[in-house]
């Protein structure tokens, strides 16, 4: 468990989670971008996507992120097929609608009521 500014507590593992950690501590000492915004442009992320996916956990969602050797990049992809996952343009497009510009680490998490409203907004299936 560790907390992001901006997100608050979550729960992560493994590199981007290392990376995550690394980022904030520069960020307090040296003025980078730190939180997971920073951890994910460390990690390859551009940086527009990163607040994407950033402002997306902040509205209760989450980011699976896997680091695989080459020659398994496409079992990892035909994994991550299978699972329900939002398209990041079409997310952006949303956000944008709604006034949004960037992740700020500033803001509060969504509190439990402003996800659920939030994920009725952007539900694409009518089964969940």
């Amino acid at each position: 468990m560790m907390a992001i500014p901006g997100v608050g507590p979550v729960v992560a593992a493994g590199w981007l989670a290392a990376t995550a950690a690394g980022a904030v501590a520069g960020a307090v000492v040296g003025g980078a971008a730190g939180g997971i915004v920073g951890a994910m442009i460390e990690s390859g992320v551009p940086e527009k996507d990163a607040h994407v996916y950033a402002e997306g956990i902040r509205r209760g969602g989450a980011v699976v992120a896997a680091k695989v050797e080459s020659d398994k990049v496409a079992t990892a992809q035909t994994i991550l097929d299978r699972s329900r996952r939002v398209d990041l343009n079409t997310r952006r497009e949303a956000y944008v609608t709604e006034g949004w510009t960037r992740f700020d680490e500033a803001a509060d998490p969504y509190t439990a009521d402003q996800i659920a409203a939030d994920r009725g907004r952007h539900r694409t299936d009518p089964r969940i």
